[in-house]
């Protein structure tokens, strides 16, 4: 059976946001050279590539049951903090650096504020910070695998050796899904805890990257306490507990 034009825009819509984490819905009218009109009628009936959250088309995710992590969502709260924290956070990225790039949305921000003339090696876990690194013309790539999840888009690790054992870093940037000053600093999947206590056992400075939401948040899966973490950069001032002494 044929596919109908609507049924194309929406595989259209999902290879528009290869490397994006959204796109503008006027900007997507216009490179599939329809109207706003048309791609708000193709979101009427369900879909399991894309959603149209705030104006913006988003990949969509499968929702894990026990995590309450959805993406696309994650993707479209706090989009403005996330840019200043990702201008901010960029700066820590020098020329010839090696440096770990954590998973979440707010990674992605540092990404795309770091200068395209800056040489770096990047690396990751994850397949979205893997596309975004890509983008990146002075930045060598090394995608850490093993099996991935597609709940989170993320690779972990299936035995306690691999490509991350033989890396130092410069600089590693962690995000966070709850920041707590004694709980410490958590995320939803134990899948993406060797990749990250890894990192941060073999650098030199840990940046921590998270917008004022996650202050006194607590997950499930905890990653490092907050005395681990030498810069933490957020969108507003923090409380004096949560500063790094």
């Amino acid at each position: 059976m044929a596919e109908t034009k609507r049924e194309i825009r929406i595989k259209q819509l999902a290879e528009l946001l290869i490397g994006r984490e959204k796109v503008h819905l006027k900007a997507a009218a216009d490179s599939l050279n329809v109207s706003e009109m048309t791609i708000r009628r193709d979101f009427t009936e369900p879909n399991e590539l894309v959603s149209l959250i705030g104006g913006y088309v988003v990949r969509k995710q499968g929702r894990s049951q026990n995590s309450g992590y959805f993406l696309d969502e994650q993707s479209a709260n706090h989009v403005e903090e996330k840019k200043l924290i990702g201008q901010k956070a960029a700066q820590h990225v020098l020329e010839n650096q090696t440096v770990f790039f954590d998973n979440g949305t707010s990674i992605v921000h540092i990404i795309q504020a770091i200068d395209d003339k800056i040489p770096f090696t990047g690396v990751c876990f994850s397949m979205n910070i893997f596309v975004a690194l890509k983008r990146k013309p002075n930045c060598q790539v090394v995608l850490c695998g093993g099996a991935y999840d597609p709940k989170f888009n993320n690779f972990y690790p299936l035995s306690e050796q691999s490509e991350i054992d033989n890396i130092r870093f410069d600089t590693v940037f962690i995000s966070a899904a709850g920041v707590d000053p004694e709980q410490g600093i958590t995320c939803y999947s134990f899948n993406e805890l060797p990749y990250k206590r890894k990192a941060i056992k073999q650098t030199a400075s840990v940046v921590l990257a998270a917008d004022h939401s996650k202050l006194g948040v607590v997950k499930s899966a905890f990653v490092c306490p907050l005395s681990a973490v030498h810069h933490f950069i957020s969108d507003k001032a923090l409380p004096p507990e949560y500063l790094i002494k």
